[in-house]
């Protein structure tokens, strides 16, 4: 984890409109970033190789940024991503979707004066605030807090550092989950954050099997 960056925080739910306003451009890069990193995790590894000569023990000494990072683990952290994407398959991208990037827009939203955590001031959880935007069901959550840019927000959460049992990287990487909101924004300690929420539908909802109807 980073001094001075929270690093990343992640938590899934399995519980069970309104549309987010359009992307901004950051929003799009993190998205695009994020399916990169599916699509070819072998070719995303070896951009973690890069990454990984930035550190000098356990800091990271961007190109053009004024101070380091500190992170916990080092390059082991790195280290061991990059062994795990090398035997990662290929997935399909995450599709974007509204009322997902509406209700991580309202973390965003709360959040900007401060706080951290997947609950905003009022309790709600991420299933909480998709099911106020009207959706419900399967619900994931990640947050970024402080990324140097739109790659760093997936990085942090591929790499996991800190994390034990590397909670980020495996919901990014469920086969399930295929659709995202991504709504980034300003936050008052961090500078800056960036939550992705995710489902198996597009609403949050989970879909009923093939050949199978819900309706009694």
């Amino acid at each position: 984890m980073r001094r001075g960056l929270l690093g990343a925080m992640a938590l899934i739910y399995f519980l069970g409109s309104s549309c987010a306003s359009a992307e901004t451009p950051f929003e799009r890069a993190v998205l695009s970033a994020l399916n990169a990193a599916r699509a070819d995790p072998a070719a995303y590894a070896r951009r973690l190789e890069q990454y990984r000569g930035y550190f000098h023990a356990n800091l990271v000494r961007y190109p053009g940024l004024e101070s380091d990072l500190e992170t916990e683990e080092g390059v082991a952290a790195v280290d061991e991503a990059i062994a795990v994407l090398d035997r990662q398959k290929g997935l399909p991208p995450v599709q974007s979707a509204p009322l997902l990037a509406a209700s991580a827009g309202d973390l965003v939203a709360a959040q900007a004066a401060g706080g951290t955590g997947h609950q905003g001031e009022d309790g709600a959880s991420p299933a909480d605030r998709v099911r106020r935007r009207g959706g419900g069901g399967f619900v994931a959550e990640v947050i970024a807090y402080g990324p140097v840019d739109a790659a760093d927000v997936i990085r942090q959460l591929i790499v996991d550092d800190g994390v034990s049992d590397r909670g980020h990287r495996n919901i990014l990487y469920s086969p399930e989950l295929r659709f995202a909101g991504v709504a980034c924004g300003p936050h008052a300690e961090y500078r800056t954050m960036c939550v992705i929420d995710l489902g198996v539908a597009p609403d949050g909802g989970y879909p009923a099997p093939r050949g199978r109807s819900l309706a009694r």
